[in-house]
């Protein structure tokens, strides 16, 4: 970057008069530069124009692509109408029959629950932690004879621990072979009771407290060791069996206990396997594990003892090995497992069983029919029905996207084709915006239906009013009841004219694929001369630049001589005076 000093010797502001020279070739740039913006809005007017074009192609080839089937086929959509959803819900695929049916639910599917036999934990005793139980530090109060007694429950507090505490107060506390524990006077006569507002521990409402008849409180729930919490191979894990490390099966999964897993671990695993088909529940209440089965009907769950004894200790199974650990036979408990039922229901009359609540068209024999049984039916609901019938919203919905997109597109091309706008020489596109206007209004008589306007299936241009007085209104508009009669009328007819390849909006989507085309399209081969354009013109501002930039350097560097030469002058005149 060059460094000038303004007119050191002459005293003149070269500087300015540098900017002067330079500021009259700089309007050039000025020009090319508007003539490149120009460019750019009109190609991006083109790109707005374009989009708006693409948009109703879309709305059309909902409309148009039932020929590829399935869901793309608008015109085949049913729809499942239950006339009593508390009993039975119903959903329709296009291949349904339009057809009503008579239904009765007999009896709902319910799931399989396997629950051991026997409690797997052991009873609490002296050595069992209060945290084991589930009981919280904290305080709470025991009255004897009414004068008041705080036991207070501490941090690694064994059960041996309360009963200590409590005996010191004149309460005996024991745990009976079914669990249950009891809290009695050590003197006869002297009344007890427990609890109190402000205690702070949850042993009574854990236990289960309640006063007996005969002046002792005993537990509504039995004690048990085992939690989920406990480290299931562990010598103190509170189960009756040491259960040992291994694999067992349930459902279609295997699992694998270690010497870490704890029961909280193995339950977890079990209810994120989708394999085990069950979910798990372990009640500290009973010590009994649950199993319910996430799949409906009656099918036992199947539960298998690997490697590990996991599911004997539960008392789903009992395997007998040998001295190696190795199987050599094994029972599951048919008794402990409660069976789930199957559904029962009928179709017009004919009896049919499900082992799901949602009952498929290859049970149901309703091709495409899929049934959600929800209650049983009362005899106030006696049969409800189901009627299947051509679901017409998915189109009416399409129709007006499609009424919506062609007004957009026509709006839009008039605007840029409007005298002094981007694209307003654009033949291509007012022919395109004239070949869709005579689409919309004009007759079709290839298709061969009961109708050949868009106007007879409600589709017409809007009409003269107060609001809108032109003679000339391309918007069109939408009228659902009357396009609703022509479908009821002759179904075959509307598809035939808004839905095939030779009908109206096929030969729309015709005119506008030709417009669209790549390389050869309208849009391609415009934006293609839009983009030789602006590459021409960001050349020729460039090129002006560098030019302008040459012209700046001679100027400074004419300007600078001159300082030179001035300054020269004025050292020899300076010196011719001093001699």
């Amino acid at each position: 970057m060059s460094i000038s000093f303004s007119g050191l010797a002459s005293g003149l502001d070269t500087s300015s008069w540098v900017e002067a020279f330079v500021s009259v070739k700089q309007a050039k740039i000025t020009s090319l530069q508007q003539e490149l913006q120009s460019i750019q809005t009109k190609k991006g007017t083109l790109t707005a124009t374009r989009s708006s074009v693409s948009a109703l192609r879309t709305a059309i080839e909902k409309l148009t692509d039932k020929k590829f089937g399935g869901t793309y086929n608008l015109f085949e959509k049913n729809s499942a109408i239950s006339s009593n959803e508390d009993v039975f819900t119903a959903t329709a695929s296009n291949s349904a029959i339009k057809q009503t049916y008579n239904i009765s639910v007999q009896q709902l599917a319910t799931m399989t629950k396997a629950t051991s036999l026997n409690s797997a934990s052991s009873i609490a005793d002296d050595s069992t932690p209060l945290s084991n139980l589930g009981i919280t530090n904290g305080k709470f109060t025991v009255y004897v004879d009414g004068i008041k007694n705080v036991i207070e429950i501490e941090e690694g507090d064994t059960f041996g621990d309360l009963k200590t505490n409590l005996s010191a107060v004149g309460v005996n506390a024991d745990i009976g072979e079914d669990g249950i524990l009891t809290l009695t006077s050590s003197n006869p006569g002297q009344a007890i009771h427990v609890g109190s507002t402000n205690d702070t521990t949850n042993f009574v409402s854990m236990s289960g407290l309640s006063a007996q008849e005969d002046g002792s409180y005993a537990s509504s729930v039995s004690m048990y060791k085992a939690t989920g919490a406990s480290v299931l191979t562990a010598e103190n894990s509170g189960f009756n069996t040491q259960i040992t490390a291994g694999t067992f099966t349930i459902g279609n999964a295997v699992f694998n206990i270690t010497e870490n897993t704890t029961l909280s671990d193995i339950i977890r695993e079990i209810n994120n396997n989708d394999e085990a088909q069950v979910s798990a529940y372990w009640d500290d209440t009973t010590g009994k594990l649950t199993l319910t089965s996430t799949k409906e009907g009656s099918s036992y769950i199947n539960i298998e003892a690997g490697t590990s004894n996991f599911t004997d200790v539960m008392g789903f199974t009992e395997t007998t090995r040998d001295g190696e650990g190795n199987i050599l036979s094994q029972i599951m408990y048919i008794d402990a497992q409660e069976l789930g039922q199957n559904a029962q229901f009928t179709i017009n009359g004919t009896a049919m069983t499900s082992t799901s609540n949602t009952v498929t068209s290859d049970v149901s024999r309703l091709a495409g029919v899929t049934l959600t049984l929800k209650k049983v039916s009362s005899e106030e609901d006696g049969e409800s029905t189901l009627r299947i019938e051509q679901d017409s919203a998915p189109l009416i919905e399409a129709l007006k996207n499609f009424v919506s997109a062609y007004n957009e597109t026509i709006s839009k091309i008039e605007e840029v084709t409007a005298k002094g706008a981007d694209l307003q020489r654009e033949s291509s596109l007012t022919s395109l915006k004239s070949t869709l206007r005579n689409y919309a209004n004009g007759m079709n008589s290839s298709n061969g239906g009961a109708f050949g306007l868009l106007s007879q299936i409600g589709i017409s241009t809007a009409q003269a009013s107060g609001d809108n007085l032109s003679t000339e209104t391309y918007a069109l508009q939408f009228d659902e009841q009357t396009f609703m009669q022509a479908l009821e009328e002759d179904p075959a007819s509307v598809e035939a004219l808004i839905g095939s390849d030779t009908g109206i909006l096929g030969q729309m989507e015709s005119a506008i694929e030709v417009s669209l085309k790549a390389a050869s399209g309208f849009f391609d081969v415009k934006q293609s001369t839009f983009d030789n354009d602006i590459k021409k013109a960001q050349t020729k501002v460039k090129k002006q630049q560098e030019k302008i930039s040459t012209y700046r350097a001679q100027l400074e560097k004419k300007f600078s001589a001159m300082e030179t030469l001035i300054s020269q002058m004025q050292q020899n005149y300076s010196s011719f005076l001093t001699q």
